[in-house]
């Protein structure tokens, strides 16, 4: 009777994780949908989680005390995991450890280094999102760095620019051939050139200059008639000291992933070829 009492406790555990769990996340999609928190939401998406949470000027309490709370629920559910996983696996490994066993091994453990990863992308370093620059314009920002745009080149028709982003085809925009050259700069110094394209991002160490895309120039109405303004760009700057570790395991992960999916699918069509032969 203890061990069927120890099982319904257990599930009925279970029961108020997921509810609660259902109800926080549709609470979360309430906000989402709500005018009231829009601010806030593009508020977290465009500094560092903790600048977010810790400052007065972004965010409303509700909506922090709502994304405080997920964190708390996801890193329940987490340690939960974490602990099942590997209590399973270990106990594969006592039975009889191979090839593929062992690669299921480093698989969890490098895909726990890349959440640290994602972690240190939110927590550390810094982030600076939406910044709007036309040619020849500069932003300064931490540790005396200044970011110049020395040159854009705009190869499509500027009508594309006022198109929503959802509604632009690879005939209205060629990711290839509009690029911006970035000039980085330390206290005065120039320390750093690059172009940048929506999918080749500039680095420099630990830091990161992306270009989100292209906008209409805010000078364009003062141009002559017929007359085209270059485009502004919208670029965002990040660091993360933990960057170069993250581009390096990720790719080790989504290694181990295929090497394991190899090793199961052979044993697994072995296994089946014998089964075949064994039975008539």
């Amino acid at each position: 009777m203890s061990k069927v009492s120890e099982k319904l406790a257990s599930l009925n555990l279970t029961a108020w994780n997921i509810a609660i769990m259902i109800l926080w996340l549709g609470w979360g999609m309430i906000m989402a949908g709500s005018e009231s928190f829009k601010k806030g939401f593009q508020g977290m998406n465009n500094v560092l989680i903790r600048d977010w949470i810790f400052s007065s000027e972004t965010g409303s309490p509700v909506l922090k005390i709502w994304f405080i709370g997920l964190c708390i629920l996801m890193i329940i559910l987490g340690i939960n995991l974490i602990f099942c996983t590997w209590e399973k696996i270990f106990k594969i490994i006592r039975i009889k450890f191979n090839g593929p066993k062992f690669f299921m091994l480093v698989v969890h453990a490098v895909f726990g280094f890349v959440a640290l990863g994602h972690l240190g992308g939110l927590m550390l370093g810094y982030k600076y999102n939406n910044i709007k620059l036309g040619e020849g314009q500069k932003y300064s920002f931490e540790d005396g760095y200044e970011i110049k745009v020395a040159k854009v080149v705009y190869t499509n028709d500027h009508k594309a620019l006022k198109k929503s982003t959802r509604y632009i085809t690879k005939d209205d925009f060629d990711y290839r051939k509009n690029f911006a050259q970035i000039l980085l700069r330390k206290d005065g110094r120039d320390i750093s050139r690059d172009s940048i394209f929506i999918l080749n991002p500039m680095r420099y160490k630990d830091m990161q200059v992306t270009l989100r895309g292209f906008l209409e120039s805010s000078e364009s109405d003062g141009i002559k008639e017929n007359a085209v303004a270059t485009p502004w760009i919208t670029i965002n700057i990040s660091r993360n000291p933990a960057l170069k570790a993250y581009l390096i395991i990720y790719p080790v992960m989504i290694a181990g992933i295929f090497i394991h999916l190899i090793l199961t699918w052979r044993s697994s069509a072995k296994n089946k070829y014998i089964m075949g032969t064994q039975v008539p």
